[in-house]
């Protein structure tokens, strides 16, 4: 939000481009000069009123690597949580670090507080600068809303992820699971053999086609023809669109700097005008066809509903009777949800599962992975049930611990609405030499959570927790704090918790099984020799990344793969 007095600058500017005859050079000095009086009083601003009267000036942490950029440069160039987890062994679970112009951020992975941010997740909402990147890439879905916009979403939305509705997807899960286990079998000639296969391009690919299929009866089919399909192709681009430089964190602070021109900020717009379009196509179809399921009193026919998929139940639920038109969905919310779905329901979901077989892949692993599949051999079915594979204890353990190793989403990144007392169960000793059990956090105040370093808090999990153990899970003694955690799923924050948990998180998990199971029993996976150097990246969700011999960084996950004998 602009303040009053840079607004009428910026009004003040417009009326003299309107009224003074400039040519483009002046134009240009115009716009530099004005960008440097805002971002000049924003730094002020930060630097002597928020960082010094801030509430959180005497919490411990570490000095500052630079005026402007504060430690952002060192965040955004290490891979994820490794710096924050520096902090963590230095001063403990909470502490303070400084942002862009010196902006204090309070973190912590103290479990007492993070429930307390995490069930009252109303109050404190995603950061604007953080909101305005999300939206501009995935629109206004259940993931960008907040406040009574997020319950109204989140109340519409509850009917699409419901036991029933995801038994009913399972078919899905299998279909596209086994099509990628044939394609990779297929490069593989024979039970000697061996091939490496880059197992991200397959998982990304597969995941693409189940989302579009279950989320919205769209059939991308990228395992069979690849990123050809115009929307399969724009949220590829939009995903794998180079960031590297904070210049877009800068540019959603400072408006004004998206005059600059980026070729992030170009794919960005050509990507989400694809989106859009086929969003609203999609949308505008759902809601005809529900339409022509109209009874004759104008209530929809439950047992006729047109279609099973995410979007055709959200769609329902939205023109149900009985519901408010002040709580349905617009349609731009709508086409918002299918974005939202693409990113939290595919990118998400092929990432965990390419770390679990990076990990099963690992030969310190292999009795893990030769233990997991002898246990899915021991169901005879292609497409066991739900509560089939739900009953598979060592799958079960297996796919938890994956999750709180490898946990797709980095952080959870929020700014107090309001001010607030932060309860700790580990007090800190501030720099004045107080002891504290609570933080006093101020309206504003930037706070984040590092779920990957509270997934791997040896604190909480024990001194194995940096390693990818599933028997952990059958030794619940072995990590008794993790039950204080306000994870939603198994005491892991992967899933986060409270009113804002993943509200598809039981969607997610029966996909990840149904493709352990259809990628284990009938292949086995090995690192290449030698073994590149994976590093965990963030852009949105965390990739994995290999540095090339000719300098350059490449998303990918090459694997070994070999068939089994007697594999179909």
């Amino acid at each position: 939000m602009l303040s009053p007095i840079v607004h009428n600058h910026i009004e003040d500017v417009k009326l003299m481009l309107l009224n003074v005859s400039l040519d483009r050079q002046q134009v240009i000095i115009v716009i530099v000069a004005s960008l440097i009086a805002y971002i000049g009083f924003k730094a002020a601003e930060t630097l002597v009123i928020q960082s010094y009267y801030s509430s959180l000036r005497d919490i411990p942490g570490p000095e500052p690597d630079s005026y402007i950029w504060g430690h952002m440069r060192r965040i955004f160039n290490a891979p994820v949580g490794v710096v924050y987890e520096e902090w963590v062994a230095q001063y403990g679970p909470t502490f303070q670090y400084r942002g862009l112009f010196l902006s204090r951020r309070f973190f912590t992975l103290d479990p007492k507080a993070v429930a307390h941010i995490v069930n009252h997740s109303y109050d404190y909402p995603k950061p604007s600068e953080f909101r305005n990147l999300l939206t501009e890439a995935l629109g206004k879905g259940v993931l960008v809303a907040e406040g009574s916009d997020h319950r109204r979403q989140r109340k519409i939305m509850n009917p699409c992820f419901g036991l029933a509705q995801i038994r009913d997807l399972m078919p899905i899960f299998y279909a596209k699971a086994f099509e990628l286990r044939d394609v990779w079998l297929s490069q593989v000639t024979d039970d000697s053999e061996e091939q490496e296969v880059d197992v991200l391009q397959g998982l990304s690919r597969a995941t693409l086609d189940v989302i579009g299929l279950a989320g919205f009866s769209y059939d991308f089919n990228t395992l069979a023809k690849g990123e050809t399909n115009e929307l399969a192709k724009a949220f590829h681009e939009l995903l794998v669109a180079p960031m590297t430089s904070i210049f877009p964190v800068l540019q959603s602070r400072f408006p004004w700097l998206k005059l600059i021109p980026t070729k992030r900020g170009q794919i960005e717009k050509k990507s989400r005008g694809v989106m859009d379009r086929v969003s609203r196509q999609l949308v505008q179809e759902k809601k005809t066809a529900l339409l022509q399921e109209k009874g004759d009193e104008g209530e929809l026919k439950s047992k006729n509903m047109a279609g099973r998929d995410l979007l055709s139940v959200l769609a329902k639920a939205n023109m149900a009777c009985d519901i408010k038109s002040s709580e349905k969905l617009t349609d731009e919310e709508m086409m918002g949800q299918i974005t939202t779905m693409l990113l939290a329901g595919h990118e998400t979901t092929s990432s965990s599962v390419v770390w679990l077989l990076h990990d099963l892949a690992r030969s310190e692993h292999k009795l893990i992975q030769d233990k997991l599949r002898a246990e899915l051999l021991t169901l005879s079915s292609e497409q066991p049930t739900m509560e089939e594979l739900n009953a598979l204890p060592y799958l079960d353990a297996v796919i938890r611990e994956n999750l709180r190793l490898n946990p797709a989403v980095s952080a959870l990144i929020r700014q107090a609405g309001r001010e607030d007392v932060i309860p700790l169960s580990m007090p800190l000793v501030d720099r004045k030499g107080v002891k504290r059990d609570e933080v006093r956090i101020g309206k504003g105040d930037p706070v984040y959570v590092s779920i990957v370093a509270i997934n791997r808090d040896k604190a909480i999990w024990g001194e194995d927790a940096h390693e990818f153990n599933p028997e952990r899970w059958f030794k619940p003694e072995t990590h008794p704090r993790s039950s204080d955690l306000p994870g939603v799923y198994s005491g892991v924050m992967t899933f986060i918790g409270g009113p804002r948990h993943c509200i598809g998180y039981r969607f997610a998990l029966m996909e990840m099984k149904a493709l352990v199971y259809a990628l284990i029993r009938n292949m086995t996976y090995c690192l290449p020799d030698p073994a590149p150097k994976f590093e965990m990246r963030s852009p949105m969700v965390a990739r994995p990344m290999i540095k090339l011999a000719d300098g350059t960084k490449k998303s990918c996950m090459p694997l070994i793969v070999k068939a089994i004998s007697g594999s179909e």
